[in-house]
């Protein structure tokens, strides 16, 4: 008795197993390092540069420019960023600075104007310099916790790419050797 041959899937079939076997794995590595770059982005990196300034003194400084830049395109955040240039003296050594905060000066719109407002009112601010490299130095060193919620949809994006990616291999391992493309049928 000769073995039963399968017949080959139909083209509908075929086209299904390769979107969910390779289509879904690869939309969902971008949604992954999309939403990696986010958790970076708003959480791990402006907690650690918090976390570094503890140490920093203050020291008097003069501002030498303000100025409010909006988002620069509609896939970003709607957060607006605040420019600062401000010059400062540590010894006998003029130091110029541009380092605003933990966040890169990223605020809500309202928030980034008031900043503005303020900044432009007084010429001189206290700066936070590092003791260990004094060109080093921001003017608000603390966290800002509107800015550090936009980890957690970028957390939610992270684990839905994650999930995405192991769907498609599931999908992928699940499908029958006769439907992968590349792959001879078995008797």
């Amino acid at each position: 008795m000769s073995p039963i041959r399968q017949l080959p899937p139909s083209p509908l079939a075929a086209f299904r197993t390769v979107a969910l076997g390779i289509g879904l794995p690869l939309f969902g590595v971008g949604l992954l390092m999309a939403g990696l770059l986010g958790v970076v982005s708003y959480g791990v990196l402006p907690s650690v540069e918090s976390l570094r300034s503890r140490d920093w003194q203050p020291v008097e400084a003069s501002i030498e420019s303000v100025s409010l830049h909006g988002p620069p395109s509609s896939l970003h955040p709607p957060l607006d960023s605040v420019h600062i240039r401000y010059r400062y003296r540590v010894g006998d050594t003029d130091h110029d600075g541009v380092h605003y905060d933990p966040h890169d000066g990223q605020y809500a719109h309202d928030s980034s104007q008031s900043i503005v407002a303020d900044l432009q009112a007084s010429p001189r601010i206290t700066v936070w310099v590092n003791p260990a490299d004094p060109g080093d130095a921001m003017v608000f060193r603390e966290l800002r916790w509107a800015v550090f919620l936009f980890t957690f949809p970028a957390l939610a994006l992270a684990l839905v790419g994650a999930l995405m990616l192991f769907a498609g291999m599931l999908a992928w391992s699940q499908a029958k050797p006769g439907w992968r493309p590349g792959k001879p049928d078995q008797p």
